[in-house]
């Protein structure tokens, strides 16, 4: 059985966890430089005086766990079906390739909402033709 179409799973996981971990050292830099305090840090809501760049890490990681669930349901779903192939691969791919750039540009800038909402409707896009495709094949 064809297991690529597990590998784009496995690459968004990865990145997931990047952006908690680099959410998790930006938190801490701010309570080491007694800017927060631990419990208004890693409590939830964050405190309105946050940091922008606390604010977009906490947003962009929430993000990660939104549409993407989808996202992992029709990996394996393909997989699962025994539908994997070079096309399907290469959604999976494209869609997470689409997903770090879509985070990268909103932890780093988010200067321009349209740009971020255009990589982001492009995801869903290729996301969507995915779970389409899949379901013309039965």
């Amino acid at each position: 059985m064809n297991t690529d179409i597990l590998l784009p799973i496995f690459y968004l996981a990865i990145f997931t966890f990047v952006v908690q971990i680099v959410q998790s050292v930006v938190r801490g830099r701010a309570v080491s430089e007694n800017k927060h305090t631990p419990e208004e840090m890693f409590g939830i809501p964050l405190p309105e005086n946050s940091s922008d760049l606390i604010k977009r890490l906490d947003r962009n990681h929430t993000n990660l766990f939104e549409y993407t669930v989808l996202f992992y349901a029709a990996c394996i779903s393909i997989f699962a079906a025994g539908k994997v192939d070079g096309y399907f691969v290469l959604l999976a791919n494209a869609y997470v390739v689409l997903r770090v750039i879509h985070s990268i540009y909103h932890i780093l800038s988010n200067s321009n909402f349209g740009i971020r909402a255009l990589v982001w409707l492009a995801s869903n896009i290729v996301m969507l033709w995915m779970w389409l495709r899949l379901v013309m094949m039965f």
